[in-house]
């Protein structure tokens, strides 16, 4: 792609940017469904995550099909004799991926934030900390399966890789929400057997004090 003078490093900054400008949107977002007493719950979150992840790779997908598109090498950027010698990328501006950064930022939001609560709020007290330490964990799993398809991720492959991706989160989401929505309808329920159990542990600290 043509940078246009642009750092590479700070398009990938904007993901940071995102998550900055649309946390306070979202947070507006379930304050108003709240107010107006319309579930939407954790697992409805974290679905929607997924669906916001799979949009953001179909969105790369078709990223890359304009570039693959484009000259002066289509589907071999820089790897033509019309590079000059790897010198000149596909004529496609930088910034036609810069939302890719946004929608992933509105997944990050809704799932991995909602995650983190979740299994915080709903673990035992004297496991949370070891609960939020597979919640980071996840984070890990995330960052080996990205170096597994690193040995796909090469032209011209790329268009293929992003569509795949895509479906499986578009279907990541829909099993989801329909193995665990049940759990939305009782949230307020476990939250509050939750807060029984750190009252009743609170209670016994007193107790053995005395």
């Amino acid at each position: 792609m043509d940078l246009r003078g642009v750092p590479n490093d700070m398009i990938q900054a904007f993901s940071g940017v995102a998550c900055v400008l649309i946390g306070p949107l979202i947070q507006y977002l379930y304050n108003f469904l709240a107010h107006r007493k319309i579930l939407f719950g954790p697992i409805a979150r974290i679905a929607v995550a997924f669906f916001f992840c799979g949009g953001a790779m179909a969105y790369a997908a078709g990223v890359q099909d304009l570039i693959y598109a484009t000259g002066p090498c289509y589907d071999r950027p820089r790897a033509c004799p019309a590079s000059e010698n790897g010198k000149l990328p596909n004529d496609i501006n930088v910034w036609v991926q810069i939302p890719v950064y946004f929608i992933l930022a509105v997944g990050e939001i809704f799932g991995f934030v909602t995650a983190s609560e979740y299994a915080y709020s709903k673990a035992p007290p004297n496991m949370k900390t070891i609960v939020q330490a597979f919640v980071q964990l996840t984070a890990c799993a995330g960052s080996a399966l990205g170096m597994a398809l690193s040995p796909v991720a090469k032209d011209p492959d790329l268009l293929v890789m992003y569509a795949c991706l895509a479906g499986v989160m578009v279907l990541s989401a829909a099993l989801f929400y329909w193995k665990f929505s049940k759990y939305d309808k009782v949230d307020e329920e476990l939250n509050q057997m939750n807060v029984q159990d750190e009252d009743d542990r609170a209670s016994r600290e007193d107790n053995s004090r005395c």
